[in-house]
């Protein structure tokens, strides 16, 4: 058995070398970055560039925009995932082509999808085309995902159940859901994480560095002071978010624990 271990161990070698150095020692370094005055002097600053990051009214602005895409445009697509994925399950025929649809927006380069974007809501000065635009390249994962954990759902329960008379939102609601509570908690977390990189088709869309303070992200605060070579605010903003993503993802581990205990 310890020969095996050991062979396990080798082989996981490579990978936690790889992992080590393009991602532990980058964020440590960009720690150390946020503990200094600027990239020149290299002073120690301590905590000096966070508490003026919170100060900043950019920040907040960006970090407001931010979380409001989350409590705003997360939950709205879980949601329309979850009835589409739904009602592809109950079909069959025509509507089993579709589901090789939802492959496409991630197909699309998203500078093709932009252009269109602005052909469609030319004039528009909402928040709206961002929201949407979030909701079309992100959906159909989310859609593959529920299918995928409706695929798995134990036949008998289903039958008890209608034959007990839950139907329709009822019977989703006291015996779908619960069953696929993991890949739901999975979607949530993933429709988070993606809500963090929607930066590349907003700025798209935008063209600016400067798009209205309602799109105004916490992306397009770090990359405007990476511009700048403001190095010392672009790593206490990134080790902000990546600290603010680990507690997102920690409370959602900790709920799909108690909901499978």
């Amino acid at each position: 058995m310890e020969r095996y271990v050991k062979k396990c161990m080798l082989l996981l070698v490579p990978s936690l070398l790889g992992t080590a150095v393009f991602y532990v020692l980058p964020y440590l370094r960009v720690i150390y970055y946020s503990l200094i005055e600027n990239q020149f002097t290299k002073r120690f600053a301590g905590l000096d560039n966070y508490i003026r990051l919170l100060k900043n009214e950019y920040f907040r602005l960006a970090l407001k925009n931010s979380m409001l895409l989350i409590l705003i445009a997360v939950p709205a697509m879980t949601a329309l995932a979850f009835a589409i994925a739904v009602l592809l399950t109950r079909q069959t025929g025509g509507w089993r082509l579709l589901r090789a649809a939802f492959f496409f927006p991630m197909l699309v380069p998203t500078a093709s999808v932009a252009a269109v974007w602005r052909m469609l809501f030319e004039g528009n000065e909402s928040v709206v085309p961002v929201y949407l635009l979030f909701l079309y390249k992100n959906i159909g994962l989310m859609v593959i995902l529920f299918s995928a954990a409706f695929s798995t759902l134990p036949r008998e329960a289903l039958e008890a159940a209608r034959l007990e008379g839950a139907h329709g939102f009822r019977l989703h609601l006291r015996i779908t859901l619960p069953l696929i509570c993991p890949t739901l908690l999975f979607v949530v977390l993933l429709g988070i994480v993606y809500s963090f990189r929607i930066f590349r088709e907003s700025y798209q869309y935008f063209g600016t560095n400067y798009p209205p303070e309602h799109s105004y992200t916490l992306q397009y605060y770090m990359n405007n002071h990476f511009y700048k070579l403001n190095y010392q605010y672009l790593a206490s903003g990134a080790v902000l978010t990546s600290l603010l993503i680990f507690a997102i993802v920690a409370v959602g581990i900790r709920l799909q624990r108690r909901v499978a205990l």
